[in-house]
């Protein structure tokens, strides 16, 4: 006898989006050495980088970037002025975003970061069938440096 549950198991969120808000930040000029940082997260959660673009403003010294992934991608805006920079980690299948954060500490040495995460879409159960995400899953998370 099969008995099965009416209930379905969500096991895989199909995306990860994290939101990162850095404070009082370091090395929040210099395109090459940002583009590096944003490159060594990507490898760190495991993703495939298709293509990097980033622009250096001259009013400020800040950087305005992104890196497109084959899983999603990574942007980052800095504020050097306010020694803020904002970062958004999209990925998708099996790379991990999560891993991206001790990078992103240890390039921009802040005072703070308040990290946010949400799960994008939905779940893909046991059996393989799709689970719509239908209520707000958002789960805000402050990480202090």
């Amino acid at each position: 006898m099969n008995i099965s549950s009416s209930k379905p198991e969500l096991v895989n969120p199909l995306g990860q989006h994290i939101t990162v808000d850095i404070f009082d930040a370091s090395n929040l000029i210099g395109e090459k050495r940002i583009e590096q940082m944003m490159i060594d997260c990507a490898k760190a959660a495991n993703a495939t980088i298709l293509k990097t673009h980033l622009h250096p403003f001259e009013t400020n010294g800040g950087v305005s970037g992104m890196i497109i992934l084959a899983e999603s991608h990574i942007s980052i805006h800095t504020w050097p002025e306010y020694n803020f920079a904002a970062m958004d980690i999209f990925m998708c299948g099996d790379a991990q975003p999560e891993l991206c954060l001790p990078v992103i500490e240890a390039h921009f040495q802040p005072g703070k970061m308040l990290v946010n995460s949400l799960t994008r879409g939905g779940s893909v159960t046991d059996a393989g069938e799709f689970q719509p995400l239908l209520h707000s899953q958002f789960q805000p998370t402050l990480q202090t440096a």
